[in-house]
């Protein structure tokens, strides 16, 4: 006879499917073996008449006896998941979770007659409901956890939160320590004993943070992962409690937590590494406040600006007054977006300028070329700021074309009047260029022929689609 099969309303197929009922509503507060045998057990409904589908082989595939398998199935019973049909030999049904789904356990009360009185006796202010027994009822027989256990965890809470501690706050308690590997009246006395051990500390930190009032296990068992899971020294988490007390108004235990979780995924774990950190971070934001204040603008939160712009400035190697100064700069040049402000610091860079003393010189050699080129537009009778045309103009004639300011300065004489002045000099400047002029005596000796020569063109000047490709291949090398 086989061990494990389908009932009627089990759908058999060639794959196990796992209920999400069972992973959702079981799984969680089952023992582990239990949970290889039901999965086990599952698959091989699918062929019920395997020879393999028997309790031997399920005790010799998990390396645990054959009353282990037994006793797994007779768990899945009691929580209405299979049936036992025999013992021997051992037959079993799997039943649909849906219509276990909602159930309530239901306990030999008669078990528990000393249990239920002791607890009441310890939460005396209240009547104690079935349902609450029976949540307690499930911690014993789930968790493994022993009934005077128990009765010591449900006064220990009694103790911290007063006779009218709610039953989910015992029970999550009661899983937490579980978890821990405490299941009996030692296990207790000596989880309550390093907790009583974690107190003193613990005020010690709520001290720092001005905090006055009882401590709470909730607390304890914050300074016990802070202390064993994120490694950090107690001396390390009093400073860091001062400094939340000196930045902000109001501060609680929370508030530190959510900063220690921080500062251990950043790896930050010693005083001076987190102090460091901190002070570079509000030096940022006093320096965020002066670019954006610099600019125009304003910001209420400038976490953004520091981790988009900021960070990457200070790693650039930009200091607080070149940053400062350059805002100036962008300001009164109508450029007043921080996205434009980081293109102006993208171009410094490019040109090695990082230091306050040569953004200084770059800012007056800009402002001698300005002079110059003002004093071209004057020549020439236009009565306008300098703009970025020109000085693009003026930087194209000295160091692409290579023309001294004399042969310049003689080519905007001879623009003078002209409707289109600027555009008239460049195609004078352009075909010096092109006939390799250097001189001024050569500018003068050709100043009659240049611009009637450059508007002409000459109507068997024709070029095949090679030459024309060639041309355009050479201007593609031309940085501009």
């Amino acid at each position: 006879m086989c061990l494990c099969k389908y009932s009627s309303s089990y759908i058999i197929n060639d794959k196990t499917v796992v209920d999400n009922i069972f992973i959702n509503n079981f799984l969680p507060e089952a023992p582990d073996l239990c949970v290889k045998v039901y999965l086990m057990g599952l698959s091989k409904c699918a062929n019920s008449v395997a020879p393999d589908n028997n309790v031997t082989n399920f005790a010799n595939v998990l390396n645990v006896s054959e009353q282990d398998i037994i006793d797994a199935f007779k768990y899945w019973q009691e929580q209405g998941v299979v049936q036992i049909l025999n013992t021997s030999p051992m037959e079993v049904r799997f039943m649909p979770l849906n219509s276990t789904l909602g159930t309530i356990k239901k306990y030999n009360i008669g078990k528990y007659t000393d249990f239920n009185i002791q607890v009441q006796e310890i939460l005396s202010k209240r009547m104690i409901t079935p349902t609450e027994f029976s949540e307690y009822y499930n911690v014993i027989e789930k968790h493994h956890i022993q009934p005077d256990a128990l009765i010591m965890i449900i006064k220990y809470c009694s103790n911290l939160k007063g006779e009218n501690v709610s039953y989910p706050y015992i029970i999550t308690v009661a899983k937490n320590w579980e978890k821990e590997g405490v299941h009996t009246c030692e296990d207790v006395e000596n989880k309550i004993t390093e907790l009583g051990v974690l107190d003193d500390k613990v005020m010690l930190v709520l001290g720092a943070l001005g905090t006055k009032r009882k401590v709470q296990l909730e607390d304890v068992q914050m300074l016990n992962r802070w202390l064993g899971e994120l490694d950090f020294e107690l001396n390390t988490i009093i400073a860091v409690a001062k400094r939340c007390k000196i930045k902000k108004t109001k501060v609680d235990i929370n508030y530190l937590n959510n900063l220690l979780n921080k500062y251990y995924e950043m790896r930050l774990n010693s005083v001076v590494e987190i102090e460091n950190y901190e002070t570079q971070k509000d030096n940022m934001t006093a320096l965020a406040r002066m670019v954006v204040k610099g600019l125009g603008l304003y910001y209420e939160d400038l976490t953004k600006v520091i981790d988009t712009y900021v960070v990457k400035w200070v790693q650039m190697g930009y200091g607080d007054e070149i940053l400062v100064q350059i805002a100036d700069y962008c300001f009164k040049n109508s450029i007043r977006t921080l996205e434009a402000y980081d293109r102006v610091v993208q171009k410094l860079y490019k040109l090695g300028i990082v230091e306050l003393e040569a953004f200084n010189q770059y800012l007056g050699d800009i402002n001698a070329w300005d002079e110059k080129v003002r004093a071209i537009l004057e020549c020439l009778g236009i009565k306008r700021y300098v703009n970025d045309f020109d000085r693009e103009f003026y930087r194209t004639w000295t160091e692409s074309w290579g023309f001294n300011e004399q042969i310049i300065e003689f080519a905007s004489s001879l623009s003078v009047g002209k409707s289109n002045a600027m555009q008239y000099m460049n195609k004078i400047l352009s075909s010096w260029k092109t006939k390799g002029i250097t001189t001024l005596d050569q500018a003068k000796s050709n100043s009659s022929l240049v611009v009637e020569n450059n508007n002409q063109v000459k109507k068997s000047d024709k070029y095949t689609k090679e030459q024309l490709n060639s041309f355009f291949s050479n201007l593609d090398e031309v940085e501009i």
